[in-house]
């Protein structure tokens, strides 16, 4: 729901204005410093949720072979790829259409972002071309781009669970890592650094939670948590409130504090508290059911509202938040569940046939 809030500002006519004030300029509108400048910018911080959702990825997926359950390979490799790339093809699909149907004109959009995102026509290319997730572009429908990496890391999931598993002190130092590796990445503008130790951070939260190596007590999930959410806003607060301390071009390297806030919040929640306990209600696990599916096909929703009222952005893209809301619940069902149930399948089914074709050549080795 914030990576949709941020998209619905960038999209309005206070887009331009509000990624300004976020780069540093100080003459914006009065309405942008108040959504840039003041803690508001929490429930518009599209990036840094996308961090949190990085973070998450690692935490879940290496949390349970820290507890024991095994690795097969041959069932997860098939599992994950269809996990991510059928309900990311079905969203590229849905915004081609969207774009092929809609008549877009990019020039009447109110921001750069998106006229940048808007589309008169699409080529045979293009359309070939979205579907290739970790190689292909992601312009025609761009929260995608995070599914790459999350595709990428995934492949990497064993040399990462071995890189973590053999942790068994200093957790807070290779968690401070992390953040320095991605701040580093972020200076130097190597994609792969800023984003792969994100992962690692997660993964590291998961062996903390799984070695009990995280703070204890009734009060420790809630300082972790605002721990978490202090380091998610520092960038800003150094932005607004200090901002000659750190020079532009070094500005950068306050990511590494997000990587490591990210944590925080992850493994902070991880553990049972009231707050656990709140976003575990059914309002909660509706928005948690639907979150994939929202994330992906939100974005041509807001465009296409921009371009059905071109004279009240606001005004539209208010009104397709809901309308974002019904597709995801529909494509949640429809697509994205059905795709992970197919995926469960296909996984069982190629371990089972490497396990059979396996067993002759085990029974001639021992006779």
């Amino acid at each position: 729901m914030i990576v949709v809030a941020y998209h619905v500002v960038l999209g309005s006519a206070w887009g331009d204005a509000y990624l300004a004030a976020l780069a540093g300029a100080r003459d914006s509108p009065t309405p942008v410093r108040l959504l840039a400048d003041t803690p508001i910018r929490y429930l518009l911080m599209g990036p840094e949720a996308v961090v949190v959702f990085f973070v998450l990825s690692g935490f879940v997926l290496v949390f349970p072979m820290l507890q024991g359950r095994g690795l097969d390979l041959w069932s997860y490799y098939p599992r994950r790829v269809l996990r991510l790339w059928l309900p990311s093809a079905g969203a590229m699909a849905f915004a081609i259409i969207v774009i092929l149907l809609g008549h877009q004109k990019p020039e009447t959009a109110p921001s750069e972002w998106a006229r940048a995102f808007s589309f008169s026509t699409l080529s045979p290319s293009q359309i070939v071309d979205s579907f290739f997730l970790i190689t292909g572009s992601t312009q025609v429908n761009n929260p995608l781009w995070s599914l790459r990496w999350e595709l990428l890391f995934s492949l990497m999931l064993p040399v990462a669970f071995l890189a973590v598993a053999r942790i068994a002190r200093g957790h807070w130092y290779w968690l401070i890592a992390c953040g320095a590796v991605t701040a580093v990445g972020t200076v130097l503008g190597v994609q792969a650094l800023i984003y792969g130790p994100m992962f690692l951070a997660g993964c590291v939260a998961a062996v903390m939670r799984s070695q009990g190596a995280a703070p204890r007590g009734k009060a420790a999930p809630w300082i972790l948590v605002l721990a978490g959410v202090l380091a998610l806003g520092l960038p800003d607060v150094v932005r607004v409130g200090l901002p000659d301390l750190v020079p532009g071009g070094a500005r950068g390297a306050l990511q590494g504090f997000v990587a490591i806030g990210a944590a925080l919040v992850v493994l902070g929640l991880s553990a049972p508290s009231g707050l656990a306990r709140l976003l575990g209600t059914a309002p909660f696990r509706f928005l948690g059911r639907i979150s994939f599916s929202l994330y992906l096909v939100h974005m041509p929703i807001l465009l296409q509202a921009l371009q059905l009222a071109p004279g009240t952005p606001h005004r539209a893209l208010l009104i397709s938040v809901p309308v974002a809301v019904l597709v995801a619940w529909l494509f949640a069902r429809f697509v994205e569940e059905p795709s992970a149930r197919l995926a469960r399948t296909v996984g069982r089914s190629a371990s089972e046939r490497v396990r059979a074709i396996s067993r002759p050549s085990a029974e001639v080795q021992d006779r």
